[in-house]
């Protein structure tokens, strides 16, 4: 604790107590150290705060005035030291992130689920976002994890492969021909899409002049509209993952990928929280 602190401390343990002995009693050092750290903060502060009478104390005017906000500055530094003691052993802070809703929808509830049992005084905050806010959010330090399709290492982060799925094909039941099983790019010209805003930059790369009907970054809203025969979709396959709808899911003829990356500051610049949960993912 620093120094001023405790000379702090030790005037508050003294007032309260009526002693310089109880009070290095109290505080467990010397009452030689004690009566020193008094006389220092009388010196600092320019006032007499007890006067003496033999063994026993009693506050000046002045010291009665101070003794308020040193007793609330004690308790207050008590209260930092506690809240410290609790985050080092994980029972308090927080661990913040940003995810496209697919990766908090299938990807992350066991991770959270396990690291929140093991520290439930820890607080969990998700950004359910698109690709590009959850970059924005990492970049303004509003985040200390981002879920994002790009590296991030000329920035000074950490970047490591999280995630790879296939992007597929999602049509209304019947929408295509049952052959060819694999669907070439070209098949797909003069569709209407609900497009992904996660890979609608693919759709555009891909296909000139796409119609898109509607872009969304709601998975749940693009499924149901594509069930409903409003168009087709161009969907990483977790999005896939414990849906309910009837679809027909193709392969595209030539397979494409998205590469999820998990990325971080340097470990030196995360939260005790932050560091910990790593090491569910």
């Amino acid at each position: 604790m620093d120094s001023s602190v405790q000379k702090v401390r030790a005037f508050e343990a003294a007032a309260r107590l009526g002693s310089m002995s109880r009070a290095a009693e109290e505080l467990g050092v010397a009452q030689s150290t004690l009566s020193r750290s008094v006389a220092s903060l009388e010196q600092s502060w320019g006032v007499r705060l007890f006067d003496r009478h033999g063994p026993m104390l009693s506050l000046t005017r002045d010291g009665e005035r101070l003794l308020p906000d040193a007793r609330a500055l004690c308790e207050a530094s008590a209260a930092l030291c506690r809240r410290v003691s609790r985050m080092s052993a994980l029972e308090d802070g927080c661990v913040s992130m940003a995810a496209p809703s697919s990766v908090v929808a299938m990807r992350l509830p066991g991770p959270l689920g396990r690291f929140s049992a093991d520290h439930p005084g820890v607080e969990v905050n998700i950004n359910e976002c698109t690709y590009g806010e959850a970059e924005r959010l990492l970049l303004g330090g509003a985040v200390e994890l981002a879920f994002i399709p790009n590296r991030l290492e000329d920035q000074g982060f950490i970047s490591s492969v999280y995630d790879k799925d296939e992007i597929v094909v999602v049509a209304p039941p019947g929408h295509f021909a049952p052959e060819p099983a694999s669907i070439p790019v070209e098949m797909l010209l003069g569709e209407r899409f609900i497009a992904d805003t996660e890979t609608a930059p693919l759709l555009q790369r891909e296909l000139k002049a796409p119609r898109i009907n509607c872009e969304t970054s709601n998975i749940t809203a693009i499924l149901a509209m594509v069930e409903a025969g409003l168009g087709v979709s161009l969907l990483p396959s977790l999005a896939l993952e414990r849906t309910g709808f009837s679809l027909d899911v193709r392969h595209l003829a030539t397979p494409a990928h998205r590469e999820l990356y998990l990325v971080r500051r340097r470990t030196a610049d995360l939260s005790l929280a932050a560091q910990a949960f790593l090491g569910y993912l």
